[in-house]
C-alpha cells in the first residue's frame, strides 16, 4: 500500500509542480505587463476557441452575438483572435478617427508561399507605397467617368463582338442544343477586363479570348488554393506545416502567373510603343508602366508590383 501512495505520489508531483508553475507565471504576467481594456467576449473553450458558437450561416450567429455582448465584441478562432464590428455608429469610428491604426489588411495567403510578398496594394501596410497607390488609383486608374469613357470604343466592340457570336451560333446549332448565354457573358466580360488593363494594338481576337482565359484560369485556381491555405492559417499551429502540399502548388500558380503576365508586360510595350513614347489609351498597364518609368515620381514601382496590382 505505502508502495503505491509513494508511486502515485511520484507521478503527480511533478504534474502539480508544472500545474502550479504555470498558474504563477500567468499571474506574474498580468501583473506586470500592461493590461488592455479588451473588447467583451463570449467564453471560449480551449483551443477551439468559439468556433462552437458560429454556424454555417456566419452573419446570424454573429448578429445573436452582438445582442448579448454589444456592437464591439472580440471573438477566439482557434488561437487567431478577431474584433467584430456590429454597428454603424462604432464602424465609423474606426473608418474615420482610428483609421490610420486600421488601415493595413489581413493577408489570406501565407507570405512564403506568396512571391510578390510585400508588394501587394489593398492588402499592405499604411506607409508611403500605399498612400502613393491610393492617390494613382484616385487620379488616374479609377478617375470616375473619364477614366470609364476612354473604354467606351472596347465596350462597343466587346457587345458587338457578342451579338455576333450569338447569331452565328444560331445559325450554325439550329435544331442542336442551345447556347449557354451565361458562359458567353461570362467570356465577353472577361475580355473586356482585359482590354481595360492592356488593351494590345496588333493582337487578333483569338489571341485577346485566349490571353483572358489563361489569366482567369490561373487567378481562379490561386484564389481557391488560398482559400484553402487562409482556413489553415486561422489554425496558426499548422501555418508552419503543408501536410497537402496545397503551399507548394499555390507557389507553382504564382510562378505560372508570372511567366504570363511578364510575357504579357513585354508584348505590351512593344507592341504599344510604351518604351518610346506615351500611351494615348489610357489602359491600366499603360498608366502603371508610365509610372514605373517616371524618374520623378514620388515612388518607384517595380514589375512585381505591377504584376500583383493587375491580380
Amino acid at each position: 500500500m505505502a508502495s503505491n501512495l509513494n508511486l502515485m505520489y511520484a507521478y503527480c508531483f511533478p504534474f502539480f509542480i508544472s500545474i502550479t508553475s504555470l498558474l504563477i507565471a500567468r499571474w506574474l504576467i498580468k501583473t506586470f505587463t500592461k493590461s488592455y481594456n479588451f473588447p467583451p467576449s463570449p467564453p471560449a473553450l480551449p483551443i477551439i476557441g468559439h468556433s462552437y458558437l458560429l454556424s454555417s450561416k456566419l452573419p446570424e450567429s454573429l448578429q445573436t452575438l452582438a445582442r448579448r455582448y454589444g456592437p464591439l465584441m472580440q471573438i477566439r478562432i482557434g488561437p487567431s483572435t478577431y474584433v467584430v464590428v456590429s454597428n454603424a455608429t462604432v464602424a465609423k469610428e474606426i473608418f474615420t478617427t482610428h483609421d490610420l491604426d486600421f488601415a493595413s489588411r489581413y493577408e489570406p495567403c501565407p507570405s512564403k508561399y506568396n512571391i510578390y510578398d510585400g508588394s501587394g496594394f489593398v492588402t499592405g501596410p499604411y506607409g508611403a507605397y500605399w498612400r502613393f497607390m491610393k492617390h494613382l488609383c484616385v487620379t488616374k486608374l479609377f478617375a470616375g467617368p473619364q477614366q470609364i469613357d476612354r473604354f467606351d470604343k472596347i465596350r462597343e466592340q466587346e457587345i458587338d463582338r457578342l451579338l455576333k457570336s450569338l447569331i452565328m451560333k444560331n445559325y450554325s446549332e439550329e435544331g442542336g442544343p442551345p447556347c449557354n448565354l451565361g458562359t458567353e457573358v461570362t467570356n465577353m466580360t472577361n475580355n473586356l477586363i482585359f482590354r481595360m488593363i492592356m488593351n494590345k494594338k496588333r493582337i487578333s481576337e483569338n489571341e485577346i479570348e485566349n490571353e483572358a482565359k489563361m489569366m482567369r484560369k490561373l487567378v481562379v485556381e490561386m484564389m481557391g488554393l488560398a482559400a484553402k491555405l487562409g482556413v489553415s492559417k486561422v489554425f496558426s499551429f499548422r501555418t508552419k506545416m503543408d501536410l497537402h502540399g496545397i503551399g507548394k502548388k499555390l507557389r507553382d500558380v504564382f510562378w505560372r502567373y508570372d511567366e504570363l503576365l511578364e510575357k504579357m508586360m513585354t508584348d505590351y510595350e512593344d507592341d504599344n510603343g510604351i518604351k518610346d513614347q506615351e500611351n494615348d489609351d489610357g489602359d491600366l498597364m499603360g498608366i502603371l508602366l508610365e509610372t514605373c518609368r517616371d524618374e520623378n515620381s514620388e515612388v518607384t514601382l517595380t514589375r512585381n508590383q505591377i504584376k500583383y496590382f493587375v491580380l
